[in-house]
């Protein structure tokens, strides 16, 4: 394809009005031509804010078909699969928010979607772009820290993304908690970096629920060595946030929204080395990430190669999140146990001529 590509959003939450619209408007290689949300005030508010003729804009997300070569979809995770899959169906190129869908079975689904027509699917995770993230890769495989023996990355906020569907309060909607939201964005980089990944543990306090803390141990490998890795991530307090591999010959660090550099701690040394690309080989500092991604989707579709996420990278993370979930054991939480014990101490003894229940109501005011 020669010219812009014509781009559709389906899907107008906070990722779409704060990411997706401004870099597809600000994109020489790709032309708005379609915004698709069911909420007509909604779809009006981001009409008037960026300027948006009224004829690009839908409720009915089939009114895309049409009027778009490629699209994003920025939906609930549990919407991915289904809508993929009928733009794919068409021949219409998918670029897909993290993550690809909620369960490997429906990934499956739209890789073969994809295979059928031939058309393009990536997904949205954008930290791929980072310099540090391609730097990184290039100085493990450069083998300046030796023998790597451990890697260790904390993401921990008090609260956090809060999209405005509040999709994410659900596991029916969101596929999981944390370890979706956030650490997908990690898994997605774990595997890029390291490569095939065995889960050893996993620990969280879904409770039945979506969770908000979890731990997992995994086991990578490095030149045919064992790499234990230890991710903890939460939505309650705030941790170190920060990637941190160790060698034999020191240890690399990068922060979470380090985009340009990768930090090197030499062993036995007191020294802290920032290194950076001469020449950043995905732009320079400042850049548009989201942009990035959209015009590495285009560049796929008008060359037949591959984005820089495809298919089958997103269908391996979504497959490991799911994993760590099938084996997962409540986390430690010693406050809720010393809490409950300090509860059941304070109930009166049984007055068999009252009964438990109406002791216990009349302890708890009832």
């Amino acid at each position: 394809m020669s010219g812009r590509i014509r781009l559709g959003i389906v899907g107008a939450g906070a990722i779409a009005e704060n990411a997706h619209i401004p870099a597809a408007l600000s994109s020489n290689l790709a032309e708005l031509t379609a915004l698709s949300e069911t909420n007509q005030s909604r779809l009006r508010y981001l009409q008037q804010k960026f300027s948006l003729k009224h004829e690009i804009c839908f409720v009915d997300y089939r009114d895309v078909f049409t009027r778009a070569d490629a699209v994003i979809i920025a939906l609930p995770n549990h919407l991915h699969a289904s809508l993929g899959c009928e733009f794919l169906s068409r021949s219409i190129h998918v670029l897909c928010e993290k993550p690809l869908a909620t369960s490997v079975q429906e990934c499956e689904t739209m890789l073969e979607a994809s295979r059928s027509t031939g058309a393009v699917l990536a997904v949205g995770y954008y930290t791929r772009f980072f310099s540090s993230t391609n730097l990184l890769k290039r100085l493990l495989e450069t083998r300046l820290l030796g023998t790597i023996s451990s890697f260790e990355y904390e993401f921990g906020t008090e609260g956090g993304w809060a999209p405005l569907s509040g999709y994410n309060l659900t596991r029916q909607t969101a596929g999981g908690g944390v370890l979706v939201v956030s650490g997908s964005h990690f898994i997605d980089r774990m595997l890029y970096l390291f490569g095939p990944a065995r889960i050893l543990s996993y620990k969280d306090d879904a409770h039945g629920g979506v969770e908000a803390n979890c731990v997992a141990a995994f086991d990578c490998q490095d030149s045919g060595n064992s790499v234990e890795g230890h991710v903890t991530l939460s939505k309650t307090h705030r941790l170190s946030n920060k990637l941190r591999i160790v060698g034999a010959n020191g240890t690399f660090e990068v922060a979470e929204g380090q985009s340009e550099s990768v930090a090197y701690y030499p062993r036995d040394s007191d020294l802290r080395h920032e290194i950076s690309f001469t020449s950043p080989i995905t732009g320079s500092a400042g850049d548009d990430h989201f942009k990035m991604e959209i015009e590495d989707f285009i560049r796929a579709i008008r060359t037949g190669g591959k984005p820089m996420v495809n298919g089958q990278e997103g269908t391996e993370s979504v497959a490991l999140i799911e994993e760590c979930y099938s084996i997962a054991q409540p986390i430690d939480e010693p406050w809720v146990d010393q809490s409950l014990k300090l509860i059941m101490g304070s109930i009166p003894p049984l007055d068999k001529s009252v009964g438990t229940r109406g002791t216990i109501q009349e302890f708890l005011g009832n």
